[in-house]
């Protein structure tokens, strides 16, 4: 009896061993496919974040040639002004030395016109006069006088040409200040972003990304401050915020009047605003449809018309249309 038993209980025992081993291999397997679904993701979300850093690596760049372009033009218009300074400086110096050379020229001829006219006043006095004489010496002072006529004119002439060139050299001192300056400004203003929020209304729930079509964002509020060693020289000068295509270097016109900004203009682009010290903050609302991808903040200061942008003031705030976290 025992001997029938014991195949039947091997082969339980067999059958109980694979399908212990099937449920194991089974959960093993599943487990393995759960790790390579994982591991898919996260290849898929490395790739995704590789590509934006690209891209932000690219819009970056962009912006790192559009300041070394700029810091270029500033560097050499300072040096283009520093030697026509010094130019003019020496050909005022020369003017001077001329100036005073003719004032030498002219005091001596006219000291010896008096001397003649002293000399033909004795002449005249005598008992008996020497016509011929007086005539030859008439003739000497006529001539002194002509050559100080002539010297009198050139010396009007280097006076008003040496004026010329003092100007000139004001002129050029002060544009020479202004683009020193204007570096500085420029170089040394940092941009600290506090917020930026996509929204579509002026109040509205915030929007973390934007679609292809229909989109909703038409506010941007924007807060950020501007910091100098200098603060004082920040004070009440005149800046630009645009909002920018990356993918077009268009720039967003800016729809809407702002009564906190009287200097900017209706469908400009961009947001003027004037320097008090405060944090700026301001809205910025365009209803078009919006196209691109990408966007960022250029922030540029102001002078004679001119743009300058500010060293780090240009800001990627939307990456493949997904608003980024400051």
């Amino acid at each position: 009896m025992m001997s029938k038993l014991l195949p039947a209980i091997l082969v339980t025992i067999i059958f109980t061993g694979m399908s212990i081993f099937s449920v194991f291999q089974s959960n093993k397997i599943q487990d393995q496919d759960a790790t390579i679904t994982e591991q898919a993701k996260e290849i898929d979300f490395l790739e995704v974040s590789l590509t934006n850093e690209e891209e932000e690596n690219e819009i970056l760049l962009a912006d790192n040639i559009m300041l070394r372009e700029q810091f270029e033009l500033l560097k050499d218009s300072v040096a283009i002004l520093n030697g026509k300074i010094k130019q003019l400086k020496s050909k005022i110096h020369n003017q001077n030395k001329t100036i005073k050379s003719i004032k030498a020229k002219l005091k001596d001829i006219e000291n010896q016109y008096q001397a003649l006219k002293m000399e033909i006043a004795e002449l005249s006095r005598k008992d008996e006069i020497d016509r011929n004489l007086i005539a030859s010496l008439e003739a000497d002072k006529t001539e002194l006088r002509n050559t100080i006529a002539e010297l009198s004119i050139q010396k009007e002439q280097e006076v008003a040409m040496r004026q010329e060139s003092e100007a000139e050299l004001l002129d050029r001192q002060v544009s020479e200040a202004r683009f020193k300056r204007i570096s500085n400004l420029v170089n040394n203003t940092a941009v600290k972003f506090n917020n930026v929020t996509l929204s579509k209304k002026r109040f509205g729930k915030a929007i973390s990304k934007i679609k292809k079509e229909n989109s909703k964002w038409k506010y941007t509020v924007i807060e950020f401050f501007l910091e100098h060693e200098d603060l004082k020289l920040l004070l009440d000068e005149q800046f630009i915020v645009k909002i920018v295509n990356s993918d077009t270097g268009e720039t967003l016109s800016y729809i809407e009047s702002n009564p906190n900004f009287p200097d900017s203009e209706i469908d400009s682009k961009g947001v003027k605003f004037k320097f008090d010290g405060n944090m700026i903050e301001l809205s910025y609302f365009n209803n078009q449809q919006k196209s691109g991808d990408n966007y960022e903040i250029q922030i540029f200061y102001l002078s004679e018309g001119e743009e300058y942008l500010l060293l780090n003031g240009a800001m990627p705030f939307i990456q493949n249309r997904k608003v980024v976290k400051l």
